[in-house]
């Protein structure tokens, strides 16, 4: 386990961590993207990741490769939806970029300064939060190759 208080902060602060992974993609990607992106398909998908990541950081050492194939999973399909409406690789690896930006600033911004063990257990949270959104980047850009293969396979049986 990595960290309950602060698993229990960005628990607390949910509205933040949404409301500063909006600020943070405003101006970075496609506006027809952003505003989907606020849509509930959008706000699901960021609420599924957000509870994956309290789940990271609450998680024992064991369980911590299933938390992170969730999110992978979870990322990838959202990104394969994302991509069959039209929206391109920059985009998408983007949003991720800025998720994790949102949790890394929501648990920066709540910790209390001064003290070794809190030195040390931000760390480790920062730590385990780069760990987590590289998976999360990892999970968006196989969605979106998962739906270009698909799309081409699609595209083979029909000429055929």
């Amino acid at each position: 386990m990595i960290s309950p208080t602060l698993a229990k902060h960005l628990r607390e602060n949910h509205e933040e961590v949404m409301r500063r992974w909006l600020e943070n993609l405003h101006g970075h990607i496609a506006d027809d993207f952003e505003q989907m992106l606020k849509t509930p398909m959008g706000s699901g998908v960021a609420n599924k990741l957000l509870n994956c990541a309290i789940d990271f950081l609450e998680a024992e050492d064991y369980q911590k490769a299933d938390v992170l194939h969730g999110v992978r999973d979870i990322a990838s399909d959202a990104s394969f939806r994302r991509t069959a409406v039209g929206f391109g690789l920059p985009d998408i690896v983007a949003t991720a970029i800025a998720f994790r930006l949102a949790l890394q600033e929501t648990l920066l911004e709540g910790t209390a300064r001064g003290s070794v063990e809190n030195e040390r257990a931000l760390t480790d949270v920062v730590m385990a939060i780069n760990e987590l959104g590289d998976v999360l980047v990892s999970g968006e850009i196989a969605g979106y190759f998962a739906y270009n293969n698909y799309r081409e396979d699609k595209a083979d049986e029909d000429a055929a």
